[in-house]
């Protein structure tokens, strides 16, 4: 296994890079070259300067996903951290991202309908999402999508969309929707959701859904309780949109509500009872999660005024936990974790589209500005969770450019931000205010009606974040000195989509990504007591490796192999902890009939050495999914899922997760009827 990645890797290391298709030939995108909407203005994925991944609502279908981690469990250059349970989840991107014994948003972007995402706490996951309300995730590898979506995305942006009307209307009709009722045995988990659009006039549009998640034990291998999420978790979707001439208002509200007993505190680990001498475990609780997501919209798009098409988004974002002790008089949960959490968000952000285009060229200008305040708070003082406030301004522009074959995107984006402690940080009272300019730059070129190649370079900037800069766990003093953290990213690579290769009506697609990643002043934890800061810069680390995406469809047949490499060292040639196992992954599937489908994944990964010195073992983990949809003549719309995931009952642990083991063998059902 090591030997065939390491001759991946060699591959990716003699290869260059994607590319874009024109304006005029984003309307008739292949099956295989989905449409990405995230990227600057819509275009199809081999028109992407940089190296991005589409999972589409029938991915999801056949995914039939428990966890916001089972959408992105296949996706190259994108690995897990935490654990399988739902409220353990945190992300990876070519070595950015969350860590150790807590999330981090240092390097990762999260954003839902285009709003930002994050929760800190310790031992927790970092995104709670119903993913039974997704219709698309999008995953843009790489800083190209900071421009537009924040500072620090040195690892990239994560973009979930939720359910529209017109996913669930049939043409001709004026409302439609589903219901579904699921089933999983590891996490243990019952599902039950109605969703329903409404299309009552041309101009106005609502969609409504209720979901209901009930969460039990995830096991590992052997049986063994890892987590315990015990909860039951309603969630609200509603939606409306309503055009008015060249006037539109949308109004969006997203909410979970997880109502915990006697749940594990730690949702990373599990109990771990025993970690020490004389640890009597983590604990369990009674635990509220509660996420909350809302938006309001206005937008103008004069039809005889190509200049114009503005935007502005007014949102409120809001994570809360709250921890009280559970029932369980044996397994205490410790009082500095007790109490409430919340990460309050509002953001105001105003974007204009110009249409710059004239003969010859195209020309696509986005400037926008933005400006935040997160209230960071908690009812119990903690060294491990200051609280603070944090204010953002930002003002950005992206140009897009084509002559002829050539694309050239530049991007800049100036962020100015101020972080505060409150009153109950006592480790340091220093306020931080700084600035972060970020260019870029995407160069692409169409060779032909297949090949395309492009290159790219981006200046990052990270500015330190709250638990950075006051967190005192453990006796670490705060680290109010910490400089901003820079990347400078290189990628370059190509890309092909074609048809009528092998057989009359067939289609293929092909794209490899090489990434190199310089960080100066990287910012680490020293798990160090005071004096020694809890955090500091280290002069410099490199990130560097790649991804391989392949598929190809033909004759009721659709297979696709991708590749992850990622390699990384501080200054002193020491391993970053940070790695991700590099690991093959392989899918396919088969349309039998009209009515049935079926399918397989495969995950092969190679071993990891850790920091601490340390081997994590490579392993091969393997899916398998059916899906039968009913002739009109028995059940209109009705339509069974059936899958396993980890078919082998493998035990392992991904290189990125602290301790382990992954779950054991899932086995789900699901069953949808559409009206």
């Amino acid at each position: 296994m090591r030997g065939n990645l390491t001759a991946l890797a060699a591959l990716l290391g003699t290869t260059l890079m994607t590319t874009p298709l024109l304006a005029q030939e984003q309307a008739d995108g292949l099956l295989l070259d989905p449409i990405v909407l995230r990227a600057g203005t819509e275009k199809v994925a081999s028109s992407v300067p940089q190296s991005v991944t589409v999972v589409d609502q029938d991915q999801l279908d056949d995914l039939n996903p428990g966890t916001i981690g089972d959408v992105l469990a296949n996706v190259p250059g994108v690995q897990g951290v935490g654990s399988a349970g739902f409220f353990g989840q945190g992300f990876n991107i070519r070595g950015f991202g969350a860590t150790g014994s807590a999330a981090s948003e240092a390097g990762i972007v999260q954003i839902i309908d285009g709003e930002r995402k994050y929760y800190e706490s310790y031992r927790q996951g970092s995104l709670f999402v119903e993913p039974d309300f997704l219709k698309r995730v999008e995953v843009l590898r790489g800083p190209g999508s900071s421009t537009l979506y924040g500072a620090g995305a040195l690892g990239g942006v994560i973009a979930m969309e939720t359910i529209e009307a017109g996913d669930l209307i049939a043409e001709g009709r004026t409302s439609g929707g589903r219901v579904r009722l699921g089933y999983a045995s590891n996490p243990d988990t019952a599902l039950a959701s109605a969703v329903w659009g409404w299309r009552p006039t041309d101009g106005f549009e609502a969609v409504a859904g209720l979901a209901f998640r009930k969460l039990g034990e995830t096991e590992d291998a052997d049986g063994n309780t890892i987590v315990r999420s015990n909860s039951e978790t309603p969630n609200l979707l509603l939606k409306a949109r309503q055009q008015l001439g060249d006037h539109y208002v949308e109004a969006s509200y997203l909410h979970l509500e997880a109502d915990g007993r006697d749940q594990d505190y730690n949702q990373i680990d599990g109990p771990q009872v025993g970690l020490f001498p004389n640890f009597p475990g983590w604990g369990v609780g009674d635990i509220l999660t509660r996420d909350q997501t809302a938006r309001l919209v206005w937008g103008y798009n004069p039809a005889d005024n190509a200049l114009i098409d503005a935007r502005v988004t007014l949102s409120y974002t809001n994570t809360i936990k709250d921890v009280q002790q559970g029932s369980v008089a044996a397994e205490p949960i410790m009082p500095s974790l007790l109490g409430r959490r919340d990460y309050a968000l509002w953001k105001l952000n105003v974007r204009n589209v110009a249409d710059l285009s004239g003969a010859g060229h195209e020309h696509y200008l986005t400037i926008g500005a933005e400006t935040s305040r997160q209230d960071r708070s908690s009812t119990t003082i903690s060294s491990s969770h200051p609280e603070a406030f944090t204010r953002q301004n930002a003002i950005y522009a992206l140009s897009e450019v084509t002559l002829g074959a050539l694309t050239v995107n530049t991007g800049l984006r100036q962020t100015w931000q101020r972080t505060e402690p409150k009153d109950s940080v006592t480790v340091s009272d220093d306020r931080l205010s700084t600035n972060a300019a970020e260019p870029q730059i995407a160069a692409i070129y169409r060779l032909n009606d297949n090949w395309r190649v492009f290159g790219s370079a981006a200046d990052v900037r990270r500015i330190p974040t709250v638990d950075e800069l006051y967190d005192g766990f453990a006796g670490g003093a705060a680290s109010p000195d910490l400089r901003t953290e820079k990347g400078r990213n290189l990628e370059i690579g190509f890309s092909y989509r074609g048809g009528d290769l092998l057989a009359q009506g067939d289609e293929a697609a092909l794209r490899v990504t090489l990434f190199r990643n310089h960080i100066r002043d990287m910012i680490v934890r020293t798990n160090g007591r005071a004096p020694t800061p809890a955090y500091q810069n280290i002069d410099r680390a490199t990130l560097r490796g790649g991804e391989i995406e392949a598929s190809y469809a033909s004759a009721g047949w659709q297979v696709g192999a991708s590749v992850t490499v990622v390699e990384g060292e501080d200054q002193d040639g020491a391993t970053l902890d940070t790695l991700q196992n590099n690991r093959l992954m392989l899918q396919a599937s088969y349309r039998l009939s009209d009515s049935w489908k079926i399918g397989a994944r495969s995950t092969l990964a190679d071993g990891r050495e850790k920091a601490n010195g340390t081997h994590r073992s490579g392993y091969g983990v393997h899916d398998i999914y059916a899906t039968w949809t009913a002739p009109d003549s028995v059940a209109q719309g009705l339509e069974v899922n059936f899958g396993v995931d980890n078919v082998t009952n493998r035990d392992y642990t991904p290189a990125t997760w602290l301790t382990g083991p992954a779950a054991g063998r899932n086995v789900k059902l699901t069953l949808t009827k559409a009206f």
